[in-house]
This record gives structure tokens, C-alpha cells and sequence, in this order.
């Protein structure tokens, strides 16, 4: 029974693998292309792993322990990968929204996109570029926060 369960899980990890390959190979951009990656090796080496465990049973610490940093590695890398495709600019096939294109802005230069945040006067006397974010009471209501405290007492 342990073999079969062994064969089982090792045609898994076979099939995640390959589905990854083809998937590398047909999807459009670096994103999609990620996410197969990423899936070989969560789902593909886990299951070559717990087979290798099942098959040869002298060799489950060690297969315990590659899936244990399998487990905690891939998805990181994933990430670190995908994050600087996206900060490097590469495009998005059928992107609908892009979420991380609003950020918070605490900076006079934004390095993130690029560009002066919108409150920066570039005009200021002193040749200081003006970082004080505007009033949010003000853009609002259409008064300062203080103007309202005087107002209520």
C-alpha cells in the first residue's frame, strides 16, 4: 500500500511539473508565467518529496527537511521575483485595475513611479521643494482642522 500511495504522489509531483513547464512556456507575461512556476514548486516538488519519503523511507528526514524549506522559500521568492517585474515595468496582459498604482506618498520625490507627489511646489522662494502634505480637512470640508476648533468653542 505504501508504494502505491508512493507511485501516487510521485506522478503528482510529475504532473505539477510538467503542467509548470508547459505553462512557462505557453502563458503571456512575466506574471502568469510566475504563477505556473510558483505552483511546480509548491505542488510538483512537494509531491517528488512525500514520494521520495514513501518509496525510500531512509531518506525522509532529509526529504522533510527540503520540503519543509520548499514550503517556507518558494512563495518569498515568488514575490521578491514578481515585485521587481513590477517595479521594472513589465506589462500586464488583461489588466482590468491596477491596485498597487496608488500608493502612499511621504516623500517630495515618489522613487516608487517616479514622479513629484502632487502637493511639491517647485516655485518655493527659499529653493526648498515643499513637502508639507495638504490639509485634508481643508480639501474636505472646505475649512482647516483649526478653523473648526474655534468654530465649536
Amino acid at each position: 500500500m505504501g508504494e502505491l500511495l508512493g507511485v501516487f504522489f510521485l506522478f503528482f509531483g510529475l504532473f505539477f511539473c510538467v503542467m509548470g513547464v508547459v505553462g512557462n512556456i505557453r502563458l503571456p507575461d512575466v506574471f502568469t508565467r510566475l504563477h505556473a512556476t510558483s505552483k511546480v514548486t509548491l505542488m510538483g516538488i512537494l509531491g517528488l518529496v512525500l514520494a521520495s519519503s514513501l518509496l525510500l523511507p531512509a531518506s525522509t528526514p532529509k526529504a522533510i527537511t527540503l520540503g519543509m524549506l520548499v514550503l517556507f522559500s518558494a512563495p518569498v521568492a515568488s514575490q521578491a521575483i514578481a515585485r521587481s517585474a513590477y517595479r521594472d515595468g513589465c506589462a500586464m496582459v488583461g489588466l482590468v485595475q491596477d491596485d498597487l498604482a496608488i500608493q502612499y506618498i511621504d516623500f517630495a520625490y515618489n522613487y516608487t513611479i517616479g514622479e513629484q507627489v502632487p502637493w511639491a511646489d517647485e516655485e518655493a522662494p527659499d529653493g526648498d521643494i515643499d513637502t508639507e502634505p495638504p490639509d485634508m480637512d481643508e480639501q474636505l470640508f472646505g475649512t482647516s482642522n483649526t478653523d473648526r476648533e474655534t468654530n465649536v468653542s
